[in-house]
């Protein structure tokens, strides 16, 4: 997109209207002025490039709740779907969140018949009629969430001889396959088969052997200077970005590049306030591996994944006294735990 004739309102503007079925607003909304108190906190130098960038981001990434109910809406009025929702039963399991029960609720509103449902409290007589069962989710980022809610319902209800299919509205590669074989591994000896699928959002790419077609933000080591009071916290010394190779996340090299370095430091910024920051809060986002964070790029009106660069959710919009929090006022407040 070419942001020459753009001006800096502008692109605020662009992408308060992007965001504005956010359910965590500040009070007023997204708005100009909103989005320009966030752009300020950043160096004068990198404002510009950090709105076009977030602006193309949010363009490809954000997902809103017309997304959410346009893509649901399909699957429900899809004739082909029609045997499969009679004969399987869709899960209801979530440990953490509500996102899972909301999109069944959706799925409710355009589906002619009702469907099964079984949850953590269903009779082991009921779950072990049926032979297919579906795990849904909007989006997938580590697959922790559906590995645990997976295994806990199939070790508890004790079943062997089934096929589940989970599905996302968007997810990542590696996540794709880690949960399929982990599960398949875990209860091999149960004949029980996992298929991942769905994808009607995105599926974004993030395998380690795929680093340079990358479609999360991942660093070069160039671009990370850890600062003096993280040298040698290892949790910070990942697997860094071999190469480029354009893709439609990051169509241009140096542009990636910048932009990563940003967020980066900016990450490590927001980190420094803390006194004991934890190990799987990153710069870039929540992650268990060693590295600057997950760096996620997709975004939904439901909440910003934590997964997702600190400079988008840390901090709130009102000053609380504390200070690790009050150091950075952020675009899309989190809901922690929006349950």
């Amino acid at each position: 997109m070419c942001y020459s004739n753009v001006t800096d309102r502008d692109l605020m503007g662009q992408i308060a209207t992007k965001l504005n079925d956010y359910r965590n607003p500040p009070q007023g909304g997204m708005s100009i002025d909103h989005v320009n108190r966030w752009i300020n906190q950043f160096e004068l130098t990198d404002r510009r490039f950090v709105l076009e960038e977030t602006d193309r981001l949010m363009g490809i990434g954000y997902f809103s709740e017309n997304d959410y109910r346009r893509v649901i809406s399909s699957i429900a009025t899809d004739e082909q779907n029609e045997s499969f929702f009679q004969t399987a039963a869709f899960l209801d399991i979530q440990n953490q969140g509500t996102s899972q029960s909301e999109f069944l609720d959706l799925l409710r509103e355009d589906c002619v018949e009702e469907f099964n449902v079984v949850t953590r409290l269903s009779q082991r007589q009921r779950v072990s009629s049926f032979r297919e069962f579906i795990y849904v989710d909007d989006v997938l980022f580590s697959g922790a969430k559906a590995i645990n809610d997976l295994i806990w319902f199939i070790e508890h209800f004790k079943l062997q001889n089934i096929t589940i299919l989970v599905y996302f509205l968007g997810g990542h590669t590696y996540s794709t396959w880690k949960i399929k074989d982990q599960l398949e591994r875990r209860f091999a000896g149960r004949n029980i088969s996992v298929g991942v699928g769905g994808g009607e959002f995105v599926f974004v790419e993030n395998k380690l052997r795929n680093s340079s077609n990358s479609e999360v933000l991942w660093p070069k080591a160039q671009s990370v200077s850890i600062p003096e009071w993280a040298d040698g916290q290892i949790h910070y010394l990942g697997t860094y970005r071999n190469g480029y190779v354009a893709n439609k996340i990051f169509p241009d090299e140096q542009r990636r590049d910048r932009f990563e370095t940003i967020l980066t430091k900016v990450g490590f910024d927001i980190l420094g306030h803390s006194q004991n920051p934890s190990a799987v809060i990153k710069p870039l986002g929540f992650s268990t591996f060693n590295g600057v964070g997950f760096g996620g790029t997709i975004f939904t009106f439901r909440n910003c994944p934590n997964n997702t660069p600190l400079a988008y959710w840390w901090g709130t919009y009102l000053r609380t006294g504390n200070r690790a929090l009050d150091c950075w006022y952020p675009l899309m407040k989190r809901n922690v735990y929006n349950r």
